[in-house]
């Protein structure tokens, strides 16, 4: 792995998983000690600041080893948390683990909200019964009833003998506040403990026995409902957490976890509080700039209506998103295309109701499986009449209404839409390549009409972009068909594993996919590179089976080199295809905008053998991962597969996976949407 590579990796979450189930730790910690200009050895004794104490060192080695052995735990952690800020934050503490830059703590800092109790997350009234476990002077007890003046009863314990009078003169002039001279942990005990006279009063065990203290559980101590938990007891937040399961459990209170002092508490802790009780959204921010300390989970249960938006701070309900269908309807397929990722992903990272709007013409079976949570509204039949009678019975009640291409039919339900509800706000997905768009009058009356009220427009690939912002007068973003694992799979990829595999995905036999060429043109690469095998999935048109016979007549040696596997609907087998391959071929004349399959293919770590569709330099990342050929060309088509079968393809499989990180991570092209429609931030 080079310096560059490493970079790559580093500028997102998912790039640094992958770069951790893919490299060893020599690796990964030979390219961060060239980087600082200094020998391993003393990068890997280099303090982090945290995590000093319990099971693991505080030292850089152990650090990484953490995150190397446990990495499917982090991924767990990223996965449910609730918010962008989260997902960022958590981002900065884990580059700062691979590479111990303060910088990435400064990025990481939140400078404007209160730690325990930001209001963005933490909403509490007179009703609440506050415990604060690691009480110190009073002092976060005091900031509680500062920033919500009213509550019911609090809960402090504090150990230190030397903290408790102080805390309890703080606190004294306060009603229905009782201070515990007491330890929390995950059974009534005594332990022996180190006062540092400071905020840390677990500095570890002391090796004076006689200085002991008692420690409860809070299951034991406290007999009434609890709303809201603070925990910052130096190492001692899984115990205590343990000791208050059933008051997890059953009252479902509030939690702020200090996770920095272990190692491991960043996931080990949202994992134990996710196994007590499933019903909580998790929250992550760190309170201190210059410092590797003081960083908050949040764990806020899933029935509190009264948590603020993530994205713009105000309280108030989801917000309504509805695709409306084109042509006869969605099909079931549509589900897991753009179609339906676009909102599925804003109803999952975004906090938005969406639906897909239809006839009911399939089973839509992926809404149990694979886009839980994206609802179906059905119409009656696929009319205009019917989508416009649909508009005006729902306009006020939709917030985003999305469309997939400037056809006729949306041209009378926009206006309409925007009639009925002036603030609703409308993304056109045109998903759409040259030969359409140019026959389209964009200064047309009825074309402006539908344009100009589009709030976000954009094509999936750069290139339309750059094509249509130089012709039309209207802004348009490039947003492409990215890639999201659907079925949550193993996406570790090891090109060793790879086999000398050609494939292709599609509609085999139509014009499109122009399937001719690449059985004439792997036919010519054969002769060449005789060890190759051509893998064709997807089912055959019927008047191209004709032709197939044809071709296979004319070249008999290539019965065991060409194999049609037919249509393939389960993800995890079609994966398996894509992880075998080391090249994916695409010959088509044309494609709207960036095709659902190149994402798919590059994921999986396959060099890209195209022809020049209008987004060919998207597929091929602008020659990093692959090469393009003229449309129709098979001579052409012919010689790029056989300068990739004897290319440096390990390297160009690497740069596959980096690329569509970069530039097809559909997660990231969602919350860039959701940005450009309402200011959200980006992951």
């Amino acid at each position: 792995m080079t310096i560059f590579d490493f970079d790559n990796y580093m500028n997102t979450y998912e790039g640094i998983s992958k770069m951790i189930k893919n490299y060893s730790y020599s690796e990964i910690i030979q390219v961060v000690s060239e980087s600082f200009g200094v020998e391993v050895s003393y990068i890997e004794k280099c303090p982090m600041g945290g995590y000093s104490k319990g099971k693991l060192s505080g030292q850089y080695k152990f650090v990484l080893l953490d995150l190397i052995r446990n990495i499917c735990r982090y991924d767990k952690v990223y996965s449910m948390l609730e918010d962008d800020e989260s997902r960022r934050v958590f981002l900065c503490l884990i580059k700062f683990r691979i590479y111990p830059d303060i910088r990435f703590i400064k990025d990481a800092y939140d400078s404007e909200n209160h730690q325990y109790f930001d209001h963005n997350i933490v909403h509490c009234d007179e009703n609440e019964v506050f415990v604060d476990c690691g009480g110190f002077i009073g002092d976060t007890t005091e900031d509680f009833i500062t920033q919500y003046r009213e509550y019911k009863k609090i809960f402090v314990y504090e150990p230190s003998e030397d903290n408790i009078d102080i805390c309890r003169k703080n606190l004294s002039t306060y009603d229905n506040v009782f201070v515990r001279n007491a330890g929390v942990g995950e059974k009534k005990t005594r332990l022996s403990i180190e006062d540092s006279k400071s905020s840390s009063s677990f500095m570890g065990v002391s090796e004076d026995n006689e200085k002991k203290v008692d420690v409860i559980s809070l299951d034991e101590d406290i007999l009434e409902p609890i709303s809201l938990i603070k925990m910052d007891i130096e190492g001692f937040e899984i115990s205590a957490l343990i000791g208050a399961k059933n008051h997890i459990r059953n009252d479902n209170p509030k939690l702020a976890v200090c996770v920095y002092h272990i190692v491991s508490d960043i996931w080990e802790i949202p994992l134990l509080i996710h196994t007590i009780n499933p019903h909580y959204r998790y929250y992550i921010r760190h309170y201190r700039e210059d410092e590797n300390w003081e960083t908050v989970v949040y764990a806020i249960p899933k029935n509190d209506n009264k948590i603020n938006n993530s994205n713009n701070f105000k309280i108030k309900e989801h917000k309504r998103a509805a695709v409306i269908h084109y042509g006869d309807g969605w099909r079931n397929f549509h589900l897991t295309k753009d179609c339906g990722l676009v909102p599925y992903l804003l109803h999952k990272n975004h906090a938005f109701d969406s639906f897909m709007v239809s006839p009911e013409i399939d089973n839509y079976e992926y809404l149990d499986s694979s886009v839980k949570g994206l609802k179906m509204e059905y119409l009656e039949d696929g009319n205009e009449e019917t989508k416009q009678k649909y508009i005006i019975e729902n306009a006020k009640y939709i917030d985003l209404l999305i469309l997939l291409g400037p056809y006729d039919s949306y041209y009378n339900i926009v206006p309409l839409y925007k009639t009925l509800n002036p603030d609703g706000k409308i993304y056109m997905a045109l998903d759409a390549n040259s030969a359409w768009m140019d026959r389209i009058q964009w200064d047309s009356e009825i074309t402006t009409t539908l344009l100009d009220k589009c709030d976000v427009i954009a094509t999936s690939c750069s290139s339309m972009q750059k094509h249509l912002n130089e012709k039309w007068p209207w802004k348009v973003y490039c947003l492409p068909n990215g890639y999201y694992n659907i079925s949550n799979q193993d996406n570790k990829i090891c090109y060793e594993n790879k086999r000398n595999i050609i494939l292709t995905v599609g509609r085999l036999g139509t014009r499109q996919k122009a399937t001719e060429v690449l059985l004439n043109a792997f036919g010519l690469a054969n002769q060449k590179n005789t060890d190759w095998v051509l893998r064709l999935v997807g089912s055959v048109e019927p008047d191209f089976k004709d032709y197939i016979d044809m071709f296979m007549e004319k070249y008999p040696y290539l019965e065991d080199k060409i194999v049609f596997v037919g249509f393939v609907s389960d993800k995890k087998i079609l994966r398996e295809e894509y992880a075998n391959a080391k090249i994916f071929a695409m010959p088509s004349r044309w494609e709207g905008g960036s095709p659902n399959v190149i994402s798919e293919a590059l994921n999986a770590g396959c060099v890209t053998a195209v022809t020049k569709f209008d987004a060919y330099e998207d597929a091929i990342g602008f020659g990093k991962c692959g090469m393009a050929a003229d449309i129709d060309d098979i001579s052409g088509y012919s010689d790029i597969l056989i300068q990739l079968m004897n290319g440096d393809l390990k390297k160009m499989s690497e740069n596959a996976v980096n690329w569509c990180s970069e530039f097809f991570n559909m997660e990231r092209i969602v919350a860039r949407l959701n940005e450009l429609l309402y200011g959200g931030e980006e992951l």
